[in-house]
C-alpha cells in the first residue's frame, strides 16, 4: 500500500504596521551601503526589522557558510515575534541551503519570505 501525502497550501498572515522582519542574507555577501538605505526603507514603510549580529560574516563571495546561513533562516521562522522574512541580497549560493532547512518549522511557522534574484 502506498502512502498518499495530503498537501495543503500554507497561507502566512498578512504584515502590519509594527510588525517584525526577520532579515537574511541565503545567498551572496552584500554592500552594507545599500544594506542600510533598504533597511532604512523597511523602516518607513512601518516595519521593525530585526537583523542579526552574525548576518554579516562572510565567506568568501558568500554570507557564511552553508550550514550559518540556513540556521539563521530557520532561527527566524522559529521566532514567533518575527512575522516575516526579507532577505538582504539574492544570487547565487541559496539552494544550497535546501538540506539544512528545518521543514518541519517551516510548515509549523508560516511566514511571508521575500527575496529577488537575477
Amino acid at each position: 500500500m502506498t502512502d498518499v501525502v495530503q498537501r495543503r497550501t500554507v497561507v502566512p498572515r498578512r504584515l502590519v504596521q509594527g510588525d517584525a522582519v526577520g532579515i537574511v542574507a541565503p545567498s551572496s555577501a552584500f554592500e552594507e551601503e545599500k544594506f542600510r538605505q533598504g533597511i532604512e526603507t523597511i523602516r518607513e514603510m512601518g516595519f521593525l526589522p530585526v537583523i542579526p549580529e552574525e548576518l554579516f560574516l562572510k565567506k568568501r563571495y558568500l554570507a557564511g557558510t552553508d550550514d550559518h546561513r540556513a540556521r539563521l533562516i530557520n532561527r527566524m521562522f522559529a521566532d514567533d515575534d518575527i512575522k516575516a522574512i526579507f532577505c538582504a541580497r539574492g544570487g547565487y549560493g541559496a539552494s544550497r541551503l535546501l538540506p539544512y532547512l528545518d521543514w518541519e518549522t517551516i510548515c509549523t511557522h508560516p511566514k511571508i519570505f521575500v527575496g529577488f534574484s537575477d
